[in-house]
């Protein structure tokens, strides 16, 4: 667990695997795609917001009501009953765990999925700059179930901020990108068309 900063917990997990994880958030809450976000746990988990949904508790499509005039805010507090109905959630890709015995970093997946109810936050810049010194994270994101790619051009416009030099580290993570996406022409262009700064 991150000691850095506040601990504002933005989800809890409710479905995970060794590659990826489902979290429940409060409703319209959930974080922009390509975030970087930890699991708490014994073994910290580090992933990348790939997907988000706000849908019906019951399954069932909602249906709409929304008064053309009118605001969702105004319309949810005057209908409070609906906050109950319905749920969202993200989707995040596993991209590294750690800390190790030496308190590094592993840009790969973790010895076992990211544990049920476990909390889940977004990561300071700090965290982010540090977690983004190695590129290694791209292979496992370009490999998600979900948005692979919209996941990882996302990530990388809101990681390079967190960089001194902005420019220079997408560079770099263009140069990577070529190397993992070699025999994929078409989708490494598709991918440095969205990073571009």
């Amino acid at each position: 667990m991150s000691t850095e900063g506040s601990w504002r917990i933005i989800g809890q997990v409710v479905a995970a695997n060794i590659a990826s994880f489902s979290a429940g958030s409060e409703l319209h809450q959930t974080p922009p795609l390509g975030s970087l976000v930890e699991v708490d746990g014994s073994l910290p988990i580090y992933a990348v917001v790939c997907d988000a949904r706000t849908e019906s508790i019951e399954g069932r499509r909602p249906l709409a009501h929304l008064p053309v005039e009118a605001d969702l805010e105004s319309f949810l507090a005057a209908n409070p009953h609906l906050r109950h109905l319905l749920r969202s959630t993200f989707d995040a890709a596993v991209v590294g765990h750690g800390p190790d015995q030496v308190g590094g970093i592993r840009h790969y997946l973790p010895p076992a999925p990211a544990p049920i109810f476990a909390p889940v936050r977004l990561c300071s810049h700090e965290e982010v700059a540090r977690f983004t010194q190695s590129l290694d994270f791209l292979k496992p994101l370009l490999s998600a179930a979900t948005n692979s790619d919209e996941a990882a051009a996302a990530c990388l416009r809101l990681v390079s901020v967190t960089h001194a030099d902005r420019r220079a580290f997408l560079v770099r993570a263009g140069k990577e990108l070529a190397r993992l996406l070699a025999s994929e022409p078409d989708r490494l262009a598709a991918i440095l068309r969205r990073i571009r700064p």
